[in-house]
């Protein structure tokens, strides 16, 4: 089975929207409420480095670099399922409407229709909803973002509500013509 570029294309868009986003909201959030704005971001490479990454608030390759990575790569994860639901729904809204053609939209680039800007956001808030369950209530605390250690809840939660943004973002910028 081979990925279609179009799709990993989507995939990396909307899952860099969703990190940049959300790693600016940690950084803004970070200045605000911890010792600085590299602190949430380094929590998170407390998968390596255990809970005295929670302690670091200044910038450094190893947990900065690090904690960048990890949450660039949870975002891509995110992102792929993210597109392929809304890759599904295309498929099945294509099923159940029929293109119509016109002379200068012939029937192949008929069935291709861009998912309303509702869709976009309304899935990216239940693949928000499930990442956040996921990472606060159902991995085992080594596996949490982390920054959750270094922010107060409504500030964790102002930081998904960024990365659902940045998804339906994302989703809407790799699909412009």
């Amino acid at each position: 089975m081979t990925i279609p570029p179009a799709f990993l294309r989507h995939v990396l868009i909307s899952g860099s929207a969703a990190s940049a986003l959300s790693t600016l909201t940690l950084a803004g959030l970070g200045r605000r409420e911890s010792a600085g704005a590299a602190a949430p971001i380094n929590a998170v490479s407390h998968w390596v480095y255990g809970k005295r990454a929670y302690r670091q608030d200044r910038p450094d390759l190893r947990h900065t670099g690090l904690g960048l990575a990890i949450h660039h790569a949870s975002a891509l994860l995110w992102g792929a399922l993210y597109e392929a639901l809304l890759r599904l729904r295309g498929a099945r809204r294509a099923d159940s409407a029929p293109a119509r053609a016109t002379p200068a939209r012939p029937v192949s680039l008929a069935t291709e229709r861009k998912p309303p800007v509702a869709e976009l956001f309304g899935l990216a808030a239940g693949v928000t909803a499930l990442a956040a369950f996921t990472d606060l209530r159902l991995v085992p605390p080594r596996l949490s973002p982390g920054f959750e250690h270094r922010l107060r809840p409504a500030s964790v939660g102002l930081v998904y509500l960024a990365f659902c943004g940045g998804l339906a973002l994302g989703a809407a910028l790799s699909r412009r013509a």
